[in-house]
């Protein structure tokens, strides 16, 4: 990060880095290869991942969703949203080959889910630029995505399962929540805590050897980051209260994963949330002008 000395002390650059950054837009063949890369790489991780199913039997455990959003946030909404899209169903295609899921499957729920919460991701941190906007961005961006995804499943099989349309719509309801809520926690524990950390070691390096950034995302105020990863942690620790206390709640995760992996994302959340305040604040000390909200 690049700093200038004024009279009033040490002052960061982001601002007017930013508005250049607005001046010279990224050239579009750039901007193509950023979401191929983002695509392929996202690929990659959704056959890796694979093997691990929902307790549904649809969808996939995917902690390569770190690679979409570490792309939304470093280089806008587009690349993160469409390259989410587009790595979400050649990835399918590839899990097509075994069975494990159909391309009109994809098409349905993976795809706009991973468009709409990626592109999200990526507005979000857009607004504010810091950690504590990505946290809590984070968590609205990932509910609608994955419920996006989930109803998609929904309708899918409601038209071509005979089965699955005979079924009472609390069941429906069920599932629907069901995933939204697994595919939400799963996430979150490996969004939260690793993408910030890959933000600043790698965006920096990248600015070096010319591929430029929009993020300028900066570490913010201590007192911030603790209020959202606060916030945050107190939602999924209520929805847990709620899976566990609502009749019938428990069944949401199918009976097969415990209800407490919603305390399991409440506690990385907060650590993690602890863990930048405490850096957020080493810098707080070292530079007093960064890092300002």
């Amino acid at each position: 990060m690049a700093l200038t000395h004024n009279k009033q002390g040490i002052v960061s650059d982001k601002t007017s880095t930013f508005s250049k950054e607005k001046e010279k837009p990224r050239p579009r063949t750039l901007t193509l290869s950023l979401i191929s890369i983002s695509a392929a790489l996202y690929a990659v991780a959704i056959a890796i991942t694979s093997p691990i199913p929902t307790p549904w039997g649809v969808g996939h455990f995917r902690p390569g969703v770190v690679v979409p959003a570490f792309f939304s946030i470093v280089f806008g909404s587009i690349v993160g949203g469409v390259g989410a899209a587009i790595g979400c169903f050649i990835g399918d295609l590839a899990l097509y080959l075994f069975g494990l899921t159909t391309p009109l499957l994809s098409l349905v729920a993976g795809v706009p889910g991973n468009f709409v919460g990626f592109y999200l991701l990526g507005w979000f941190v857009s607004k504010k630029h810091s950690l504590a906007s990505f946290i809590l961005g984070n968590l609205i961006a990932l509910i609608v995505g994955n419920l996006i995804a989930a109803l998609g499943v929904l309708a899918y099989f409601w038209f071509i399962d005979p089965d699955w349309a005979l079924w009472p719509m609390e069941l429906k309801f069920g599932i629907v929540m069901g995933l939204t809520l697994f595919w939400l926690t799963t996430m979150i524990i490996f969004v939260v805590p690793l993408v910030p950390i890959f933000v600043k070691c790698i965006e920096p390096r990248l600015t070096r050897v010319g591929v430029r950034g929009v993020s300028n995302l900066s570490w913010g105020s201590p007192i911030g980051l603790v209020k959202s990863s606060v916030i945050v942690s107190l939602i999924l620790t209520a929805t847990y209260i709620l899976v566990v206390f609502v009749p019938g709640g428990n069944l949401l995760f199918a009976g097969v994963v415990p209800p407490e992996l919603l305390l399991l994302a409440s506690a990385v959340t907060f650590v993690s949330g602890i863990f930048f305040a405490m850096l957020a604040k080493r810098l707080e000390k070292s530079w007093p002008a960064i890092n300002q909200e």
